[in-house]
């Protein structure tokens, strides 16, 4: 008994020092975004793009982990037979219909969110400059 307590604590000593270290990575990996961003945008700008980027990205954690969570609809399909394309494929489909089932249940949200993105890349030259050679790159 007194082994397996032994193994416990390494292991959540060692699960919370993965921690630190994924927590300090990220910190460095927004530094490093606010510094790309300071060369299309003011300082102040940069920052807050940064900060909006970060939160769409937790947003889609978040969905994608409550959509884990509450499981799926289609549990009668074999995953493992699937190819790459098509679990990607399923896989959109999912994030899809979660997001549409969010958008339709807070459509203020969406609303506000969509105006949002379309003044900032109406006023911005740059971001859309940026986004059109992300499109580019993606077709």
């Amino acid at each position: 008994m007194r082994r397996f307590f032994a193994r416990l604590a390494i292991s959540i000593a060692l699960i919370l020092i993965a921690l630190v270290a994924v927590l300090i990575a990220v910190g460095y990996f927004v530094f490093a975004l606010y510094l790309w961003l300071t060369n299309y945008f003011v300082p102040p700008a940069a920052a807050v793009v940064a900060g909006v980027i970060i939160l769409v990205v937790a947003a889609l954690l978040a969905l994608i982990a409550r959509a884990f969570m509450h499981g799926s609809k289609r549990r009668g399909k074999d995953y493992a037979s699937m190819s790459a394309a098509e679990t990607a494929a399923e896989l959109g489909s999912l994030f899809g219909d979660k997001v549409q089932g969010f958008a339709n249940m807070s459509r203020g949200t969406s609303l506000l969110t969509a105006l949002v993105a379309g003044f900032a890349v109406g006023v911005s030259p740059k971001l859309r400059a940026i986004l059109w050679r992300v499109l580019k790159k993606l077709t």
